[in-house]
């Protein structure tokens, strides 16, 4: 996690998605596919670095971006601290095996492809415009 006083959107007005997923793989998927689509993207590897990232970001963050099942904290409850502490943030869940109760938050299934990670992260931000990069 790097030290969130040094990261800042390039843009006052590009939006800022908080990811957090274990799979460092999916985490670098979804991280490239949202920069591309003209995001500011910060990341964790687990719910509790997402909350600590979450606490020290001084910016706002417009949406939480979080698998369900993760070590150290779920992405449920770092979302529902998240949206204690910052109301106006956006949650998505995402899980490829969601046995769980509705957690109250929309949910993107695993696998999901690139397009419907943009069009479902696009759809829950409609206030949001991000600039797509190089188109």
């Amino acid at each position: 996690m790097k030290n969130p006083d040094h990261l800042r959107p390039d843009r006052p007005d590009q939006p800022v998605i908080l990811v957090s997923d274990d799979d460092v793989l999916i985490l670098n998927i979804v991280r490239i596919t949202l920069e591309r689509d003209g995001y500011f993207v910060l990341t964790a590897e687990n719910g509790e670095e997402a909350l600590i990232l979450s606490r020290s970001f001084p910016g706002e963050i417009h949406m939480f971006l979080s698998d369900v099942c993760m070590p150290k904290m779920s992405g449920i409850q770092a979302a529902k601290r998240i949206t204690t502490e910052r109301p106006g943030t956006r949650i998505l869940l995402m899980s490829g095996s969601f046995e769980e109760d509705n957690p109250g938050f929309p949910l993107l299934h695993k696998p999901f492809s690139t397009a419907k990670l943009s069009e479902t992260v696009k759809g829950l931000l409609p206030a949001c415009q991000s600039t797509r990069k190089g188109g």
